[in-house]
């Protein structure tokens, strides 16, 4: 049972703002709600879409090229040699969200006509919280493998990416991405072309401190940026793979160091975006269902995304690090 607590008599000025002849003001709301909670991640709007061929959705990746061979033009001989390609395998995984309104709440608000729009809202909010969790979980994911899965979660880009790098405090932040940059062009076997640049919105405070120092000694990179979605120009940086955008993600994994508690490993992926691909099932967003039963009257709406991100040539058309800085605390 509810407890209840006594109810008390007031005074109607109490309440009021103003009381004046032709006029009894009392406390009302605007009808719009401040809301400027982030809702997704900014790599999701460049991700590459792509429908699953099943509930483990398979591509081939071909990992070696035979080369030719130098022979005596008037006595040629080869020897035949297969290219290996080799089965890659993610499962599909499920996010879901779900809201509940009752009739009564319903019925109550239409009568009272605040926040007409409410429930619309509720509804959107619900599926954002969808598309939240995946932006997170496109960075975050705890899963381990993608063919022999150990949680519900994705299996983040950063576990899928096995070409690692460290940049140190000591170290320049720009050195440090052109050097790996140039590392993965000088690859004679694969022909990697990074694209674009995600880092730890406060790592890339780190990179502008760093161009901010070196602008007083006339050595910082040029003045470079791009657009990467709309209404948002980043900084880029001339590399051995041309001009790459450098953006800021928010989900970007970061943890402070295991050496020095004063210290923040804030993350750094240079990526191809052609080899990063979401396999989904169904529709690239979330399937929303209107559920309820009569005897409960409920209206129930449930949001439901099937899908896993897949980081194609993680050993050698990606590279994640981290930028080893005093930490800074994130609002």
């Amino acid at each position: 049972m509810t407890r209840v607590s006594g109810v008390e008599w007031t005074d109607l000025a109490g309440a009021a703002q103003i009381i004046a002849p032709g006029a009894l003001i009392v406390d009302d709301f605007q009808k719009e709600i401040t809301d400027a909670l982030r809702r997704n991640s900014v790599l999701d709007a460049r991700l590459n879409y792509t429908p699953a061929t099943g509930d483990f959705s398979t591509y081939y990746e071909q990992v070696s090229l035979k080369n030719g061979d130098f022979v005596d033009p008037r006595n040629p001989t080869a020897t035949p040699a297969d290219n290996q390609r080799v089965p890659r395998s993610a499962k599909v995984k499920a996010l879901t969200n779900q809201v509940n309104f009752g009739h009564y709440d319903l019925t109550l608000a239409q009568q009272q006509n605040n926040f007409p729009e409410l429930k619309a809202k509720d509804v959107n909010d619900m599926i954002n919280g969808i598309t939240l969790a995946h932006g997170k979980g496109l960075w975050r994911g705890t899963d381990t493998a993608l063919a022999a899965p150990t949680t519900l979660q994705y299996v983040g880009i950063p576990k899928q990416i096995t070409n690692k790098f460290t940049i140190a405090p000591e170290t320049s932040i720009v050195a440090g991405i052109r050097a790996k940059v140039a590392a993965m062009v000088a690859s004679e076997n694969y022909l990697s072309r990074p694209t674009a640049i995600y880092i730890d919105p406060i790592g890339h405070y780190y990179l502008e401190q760093e161009q901010e120092e070196a602008a007083n000694n006339n050595v910082q990179i040029s003045g470079l940026s791009k657009t990467v979605v709309a209404g948002l120009e980043v900084m880029a940086i001339m590399t051995s793979a041309g001009i790459i955008p450098i953006i800021p993600e928010p989900f970007m994994l970061s943890a402070v160091s295991t050496t020095d508690a004063g210290m923040t490993e804030y993350g750094i992926a240079i990526v191809t975006e052609s080899m990063l691909e979401y396999h989904y099932v169904g529709r690239k967003d979330a399937f929303l269902f209107e559920l309820g039963r009569a005897e409960d009257l409920q209206i129930k709406y449930i949001g439901i995304k099937y899908g896993a991100p897949v980081v194609k040539g993680g050993a050698y058309a990606h590279a994640y690090g981290k930028i080893i800085r005093p930490t800074i605390q994130a609002i």
